[in-house]
């Protein structure tokens, strides 16, 4: 059984111009060990899906249906007390911006300590000694001096590290990292990237690794879940993602990045701009920019199977397409 399964998760915002569909009918599952990456343009929908599985989704916003199970009970029937002890102990999650998920008037050491105080029932001395420990553990030079240290006295990428210290300190089944990496250089993107590894071959944790970086996603999971318009439309392993895209837009992600045996060579943008989630399309939503949009993509797309779980939401592999194509998508095959 999967650890983590959503199920035809949708989550909205009421704004003044009316309702926006972030998530919009989107599954997937984690199995134990596992790391899957979910890659997107932002806008997409992978925060908010992150959001939605923690129950921390702004008040104006509401899960308006699915399930979100979790070691098979859904997280959506749960009250505000039992997700308190599942945050954290069972499910941690790293934010984007670690300076803004620090407290800044609290020392680092009480704030990883804590965690282990709620949910683990260790006094303020054992916990603290686990925070040094877990500062240890990520590398920050001079752990049990450092811990006394307030977040703005921490680099970017240290930051970064007390909050994966922060989420591991009760050991949880599931981690959730929403763009780890984002605003630090290459070189502390790696390191992050392989404490993140090296973290779950001790723990044993599932990851979902939110990301727009391809690069990250390549080295690291095993399963790939590409968004667009708050929906998935392409999902398989990472070789088949990177090998054998089916959905044009996963294609065009791909062509937009710079590769090492093409130098100089020109990026391949995608046209157009991402969909208006407060007006989606009534068919696929990423028909406005696709260059082999045809009538067929105005109709609801189901999902197309091929090789061994390799999934993707395009009516090119329809046989109704055959006499409705622009044209043929380089590497097409049914």
């Amino acid at each position: 059984m999967a650890l983590l399964e959503v199920h035809d998760l949708k989550t909205t915002f009421k704004t003044d111009d009316g309702v926006v569909a972030a998530v919009n009918g989107l599954s997937f599952s984690v199995e134990p060990g596992s790391t899957l990456g979910i890659v997107g343009e932002s806008g997409s929908g992978k925060s908010v899906t992150a959001l939605s599985i923690m129950r921390l989704i702004a008040q104006n916003g509401r899960i308006a249906s699915g399930r979100i199970l979790f070691k098979g009970e859904d997280l959506l029937t749960k009250t505000e007390a039992e997700m308190r002890a599942i945050r954290g102990r069972d499910i941690a999650m790293i934010f984007q911006d670690p300076m803004t998920s620090l407290n800044p008037v609290l020392t680092v050491g009480d704030q990883v300590a804590e965690a282990s105080r709620l949910h683990l029932g260790l006094s303020k001395e054992d916990a603290f000694a686990k925070a040094v420990e877990m500062l240890r553990l990520v590398r920050i030079p001079s752990a049990e001096k450092r811990a006394h240290d307030y977040p703005h006295q921490f680099s970017g990428g240290m930051r970064q590290r007390v909050m994966i210290a922060m989420a591991l300190s009760c050991d949880p089944a599931v981690l959730i990292a929403d763009e780890p990496t984002t605003a630090l250089d290459v070189t502390i993107q790696a390191q992050i990237i392989e404490l993140m590894n090296e973290m779950q071959a001790r723990l044993g944790s599932a990851i979902v690794l939110i990301t727009h970086d391809l690069g990250v996603v390549a080295e690291t999971c095993e399963n790939v879940l590409v968004m667009y318009g708050g929906n998935m439309v392409e999902y398989g392993t990472a070789k088949q993602i990177f090998a054998a895209p089916k959905m044009p837009y996963t294609t065009g992600l791909l062509d937009s990045l710079p590769r090492l045996d093409q130098a100089g060579a020109r990026l391949v943008p995608i046209e157009g701009q991402p969909p208006n989630l407060l007006r989606l399309p009534p068919g696929c939503a990423f028909a406005p920019r696709c260059p082999y949009r045809m009538p067929l993509c105005d109709e609801p797309v189901p999902l197309f199977a091929f090789d061994a779980g390799h999934v993707a939401r395009c009516f090119l592999y329809d046989p109704r397409a055959e006499g409705q194509r622009a044209a043929t998508p380089p590497g097409f095959a049914r």
